[in-house]
């Protein structure tokens, strides 16, 4: 079994730094813009992925796929997307789509551009530049989802969500559904407070069980595996 090293969080103003606590067989998968890291050594035949946050790239969705044989449900309300992925949905059968966004609760929200029109992503998180340009899109919490699609386990759940992370993660700790790694990427950049409120959802992951084994160069690409797994390692 691997050994828990002490977590290192170093989130200031000059610097990020997050070390890994726990040193297992990974993997970096898709694009460095999109990609995160992955240990696939659980995946079963049939394995179940839910990813959310799709925007223009899905280097790794595609490479998991390729590497693991899971089939993969995509979610992405942002305007464009559909049209993107329609491609390959139809050269992937275990790759599924749906304009749809992951919140606490099934409701509606407004979605806010990014200020470079160049970029896709949009946000909940409001940004008075692009207040203008913001569109209502439908949101559902992950326990919803699960349930219409039949799932009481996820092997696998990635959120790139442009900041709504801070206020899924607990809610997604508190579901009833048994998901062995959780992969997000952090965005401290879009709050006064991001540092801390950073620190704060790593310490409720690790008190749900879950172990940090890899962090991207950046600091904001974080791989969690639940602490159950590591036991039979």
């Amino acid at each position: 079994m691997p050994s828990v090293q002490k977590l290192i969080i170093w989130l200031s103003p000059r610097k990020t730094y997050i070390a890994p606590e726990i040193k297992i067989q990974k993997r970096w998968m898709g694009s460095a813009y999109g990609g995160f890291f992955v240990h696939t050594a659980p995946f079963k035949d049939h394995a179940t992925v839910l990813s959310f946050g799709v925007g223009n790239d899905i280097s790794f969705d595609l490479e998991l796929m390729a590497a693991t044989g899971c089939k993969v449900f995509t979610f992405d309300p942002t305007r464009g997307v559909e049209k993107f992925i329609e491609p390959y949905l139809k050269e992937y059968p275990q790759l599924s789509f749906t304009p749809l966004g992951l919140s606490t609760e099934e409701r509606e929200s407004y979605f806010f551009p990014p200020e470079n029109p160049e970029h896709v992503s949009c946000s909940v998180v409001p940004n008075m530049a692009t207040k203008n340009q913001a569109y209502p899109v439908k949101m559902k919490d992950l326990t919803s989802i699960a349930t219409e699609l039949g799932l009481s386990k996820i092997e696998l759940l990635k959120l790139d969500i442009e900041g709504a992370e801070y206020d899924v993660i607990p809610n997604i700790l508190e579901a009833p559904i048994s998901i062995n790694q959780i992969l997000l990427e952090i965005h401290p950049d879009l709050f006064t407070s991001g540092k801390r409120k950073s620190k704060e959802l790593i310490k409720k992951l690790r008190q749900s069980g879950y172990l940090l084994y890899g962090v991207s160069d950046t600091c904001k690409e974080l791989s969690f595996i639940h602490r159950s797994l590591i036991r039979s390692l």
